[in-house]
């Protein structure tokens, strides 16, 4: 579905990924993880089409992302990113309505089916009971909840998120990953995250990619990259790893000497 083929991407002078190439599989759920600095949202911003490479390509679907429309590539891939200004008076229903502007005529006036969209999505993600609040009268969790539903209205195949659950608590945080499994599983979509948590990732994510030093330094299945050897190498830190006896995924413990 996503082909990187040789990117380098930098921010001025300053290299971030060298050389990077990989495929991403059709209906996986995929955490990018690595230290901080390591060019996770950077890669992230290059799939969206946000950030360009200095050097090679990136296709979806066989098309070159920098060669493909603005409103087609909405069609194809939505993005959550991590924070958001919200300087504006907007209600939530109205914020979430945004989400379908690649599909919207050139007036942007939203047509019977936006709204039912709209509406199915705010039901799936349980931002029914606020829709008529202002969004800055809503909690981080609550936010974070609109984000995802504006994302979602976009009705994409591919759905990359950057930090979707940074400084929420751990219920916020499992509810918002329950969300993505469930998109994943149930709908089929491919869902790709920037992570830091590398137990949320352990239980949620179906394949793993770890950067390091511009580089990837594995990718894979999550319970083939989240080893204690590689963890310890990355994040220069011992850890222990096992299985959860009732999920069967990893679990990543750090051993603080």
């Amino acid at each position: 579905m996503i082909k990187i083929d040789n990117i380098t991407l930098s921010y001025g002078k300053k290299i971030v990924l060298k050389d990077l190439s990989l495929v991403l599989k059709e209906r996986t759920f995929i955490g990018i993880i690595g230290k901080n600095g390591t060019g996770k949202s950077t890669l992230l911003k290059s799939i969206v089409g946000l950030l360009k490479p200095i050097k090679g390509k990136i296709f979806v679907y066989n098309e070159d992302i920098y060669k493909t429309s603005k409103n087609m590539l909405a069609k194809n891939i939505s993005f959550m990113p991590q924070t958001m200004q919200f300087d504006f008076s907007f209600n939530v229903k109205e914020f979430i309505m945004f989400g379908r502007f690649p599909y919207m005529n050139m007036f942007k006036v939203a047509s019977k089916e936006d709204v039912k969209i709209v509406e199915d999505v705010m039901n799936f993600t349980q931002t029914t009971e606020f829709a008529n609040r202002n969004i800055n009268e809503l909690s981080g969790g609550e936010k974070q909840k609109v984000l995802l539903a504006q994302t979602l209205v976009q009705q994409t195949d591919i759905i990359c998120l950057d930090e979707p659950t940074s400084h929420l608590d751990i219920c916020s945080q499992s509810t918002i990953f329950k969300l993505l499994k469930m998109l994943n599983e149930k709908y089929n979509k491919t869902i790709i995250t920037t992570i830091h948590d590398l137990n949320l990732a352990g239980e949620f994510c179906s394949d793993i990619v770890l950067l390091d030093n511009k580089k990837i330094f594995s990718y894979g299945l999550t319970k083939e990259v989240l080893n204690y050897k590689d963890i310890e190498k990355v994040y220069n830190i011992t850890v222990v790893v096992y299985t959860n006896p009732v999920s069967k995924k990893p679990v990543v413990i750090p051993v603080y000497n």
